[in-house]
């Protein structure tokens, strides 16, 4: 999958989980895109800070400070980009993590771990609805032996190879996501953005609690602190910047490198960005 699209699943699926939807929002013409595989009810969603961003043929919803778009009855899409039904059988109108189903009319799910060398490889990977999720490798075999400290285990041509992140690491545009910056028209999101990374020259993963409405995103990520060069690859938790303040999230691998850090997506439910600040050596 490729990144740029975003998608707000993983409230939706709870609520799917627990009846919620089921019970109170299956009548309401407001929730009327609906992407069905077997028994199960999807609900794709674009955030956005103002409803004209909305498409015209798109259903717009308040949320705390911003917008989702849902796509109207007989169109399929984010709420953004909603496309006539009749015509996704030879127009690309599925979000990134489905696929057209020419028999049933929707899109479905695609099990992108499926793949035995999928963007996880050689970690774990595991499904989910609209997207996917990486284990670490970090304190893992990597193809029968423990890895140095300042290594991780990375597939190369198939093969789980120990190797520095510093070296095999892409790069994100730092400026556009700077948590100075005040969240405005179609979000983006880091959703599909797996394996190692860095940002631009002079940036790196802001640190600490920003809030909500930064970074170009709903409910951004930024980072509890960073290692030093020393601890070689650690553990560092996310902090999730939600309406009702500051959390801490899950931990990725990130590395002190030579006057940059490189950090490891593993993947998220959450369609958000992770925000950037100065680098300062």
């Amino acid at each position: 999958m490729v990144a740029g699209v975003i998608w707000t699943l993983a409230t939706i699926w709870l609520k799917v989980q627990t009846g919620e939807l089921l019970n109170k929002k299956l009548n309401n013409p407001k929730t009327i895109c609906k992407l069905v595989q077997n028994i199960t009810l999807y609900i794709i969603v674009k955030d956005v800070k103002l409803c004209t961003d909305c498409s015209s043929n798109a259903i717009c919803e308040a949320k705390t400070n911003y917008f989702t778009c849902s796509c109207k009855s007989g169109f399929i899409g984010n709420g953004v980009n909603c496309t006539e039904k009749v015509y996704c059988s030879s127009f690309p109108c599925c979000p990134s993590g489905y696929s057209w189903n020419t028999v049933s009319m929707v899109c479905s799910d695609i099990n992108e771990c499926l793949d035995p060398f999928n963007m996880c490889y050689p970690a774990a990977c595991t499904n989910k609805i609209g997207s996917y999720l990486c284990g670490s490798t970090v304190g893992k075999t990597c193809g029968g032996i423990y890895c140095p400290y300042d290594q991780d285990c990375l597939n190369f041509n198939g093969i789980p190879t120990c190797a520095d992140p510093c070296k095999y690491s892409k790069e994100l545009n730092g400026a556009n996501r700077l948590f100075t910056i005040s969240s405005t028209g179609k979000f983006p999101t880091d959703q599909f953005n797996i394996g190692w990374f860095h940002f631009t020259l002079g940036f790196k993963m802001k640190e600490g609690c920003i809030g909500p409405l930064k970074c170009g995103s709903a409910e951004p990520f930024s980072l509890t602190s960073h290692p030093k060069k020393e601890d070689g690859v650690k553990m560092v938790p996310l902090t999730l910047n939600i309406a009702t303040g500051c959390i801490n999230g899950s931990s990725i691998p990130v590395k002190a490198c030579d006057g940059f850090y490189v950090y490891k997506f593993l993947g998220t439910t959450r369609p958000e960005v992770y925000c950037s600040g100065v680098y300062k050596s």
